[in-house]
């Protein structure tokens, strides 16, 4: 087939000399006088449009334009680097996440923010750190929003997240401020809350209604100890939440729905959380051990085999009200009091 005739009629097609010659008279236009067809320089027989922009702006002034339209710069990338991937690490990348924890939190919660020690030119602290690579580390589903220690948990006796608000700006933060004040006077010392001591890690599972337990959950954490002077705050947040009503309910005879605490508190900072299925082949031991050795040098001292003996000391640095209910995606903080600016 003719392909000359797709768009002139094969009556008015130009004869093969007549295109010859048409094709001369284009090549001379465009070809500078002292060079022939066989003289054509090699980058010139394969030019790319966007190449050589002098010579598309000499074009562009034969027909009257004032610049080249649409000028775009030709970039050649070379070819690209193949990075050598270990063995072990495309493994790990590639394996997936264990689901994320499926257990359902409740009500509001107080937490205790520890003082961190910063190790990235982001000011990135070393527990924020030690969250965040733990659920990297095992694969977990999710990670702990923010490192804490809490000293309540799942509080129910609130209706709405102002009033909690309300409470906790106006009766944990005056109660935590005065005993402070106290003790400034009594000792020449003002301190909000305690320092903790860890002593120790512990790696474990709970299962709901199994030997008390209250949870669908296994965890990692550093354990800290409690005191007298702990447990006297504590209990000074219990009853705000849980006996505001107490003195009157004791002088019009009535029961009251909220006894007294009576359990010692276990102050301890989770490092991870995942579901009960994870205790025993992601969490054990041996490896939150290797994992705080190995990514986390300041807390690597909890690990040590004995722990009933000192590891280190961490300051409180601040108290935040949570919205704990849902599950662990769902929760946000709703205010927070640092205590440096005290």
């Amino acid at each position: 087939m003719d392909h000359s005739s797709t768009f002139v009629s094969n009556a008015y097609a130009p004869s093969m000399p007549m295109r010859e010659q048409q094709a001369e008279i284009i090549l001379a236009r465009f070809m500078p006088p002292s060079l022939s067809q066989s003289d054509i320089p090699n980058h010139l027989s394969t030019y790319t449009p966007g190449e050589d922009f002098g010579r598309l702006a000499k074009l562009a002034k034969e027909f009257g334009l004032a610049r080249i339209r649409n000028q775009k710069k030709q970039i050649r990338h070379g070819a690209p680097k193949l990075a050598i991937t270990d063995n072990q690490e495309l493994l790990k990348s590639s394996r997936d996440r264990q689901p994320a924890l499926r257990y359902i939190f409740s009500g509001y919660s107080i937490w205790l923010e520890l003082e961190q020690q910063k190790i990235d030119k982001n000011g990135v602290g070393d527990l924020e750190f030690a969250v965040k690579e733990a659920a990297d580390e095992f694969h977990l589903g999710g990670a702990i929003p923010a490192p804490h220690v809490t000293a309540l948990y799942g509080i129910t006796t609130i209706a709405t997240d102002q009033e909690a608000i309300n409470i906790f700006r106006k009766d944990v933060i005056t109660a935590i401020t005065n005993r402070a004040e106290k003790q400034q006077h009594a000792t020449a010392v003002k301190k909000l809350w305690p320092d903790l001591t860890a002593t120790g890690i512990l790696v474990g599972a709970e299962f709901d209604g199994v030997d008390g337990g209250e949870m669908d959950m296994a965890w990692a954490e550093v354990s800290f100890s409690t005191s007298p002077e702990h447990e006297s705050l504590v209990s000074e947040l219990y009853d705000i939440f849980y006996r505001r009503d107490a003195t009157k309910l004791v002088a019009a005879n009535k029961k009251e729905e909220f006894p007294p605490r009576t359990q010692p508190w276990v102050p301890h900072l989770s490092i991870c959380y995942d579901n009960p299925a994870g205790f025993g082949s992601v969490l054990t031991r041996q490896s939150f051990e290797d994992f705080l050795r190995n990514k986390c040098p300041t807390l690597a001292a909890a690990a040590g085999s004995n722990d009933t003996t000192v590891k280190f000391v961490r300051a409180v640095s601040g108290i935040s009200l949570w919205k704990t209910a849902g599950t662990m995606a769902d929760w946000k903080c709703l205010d927070r009091f640092q205590f440096d600016c005290v």
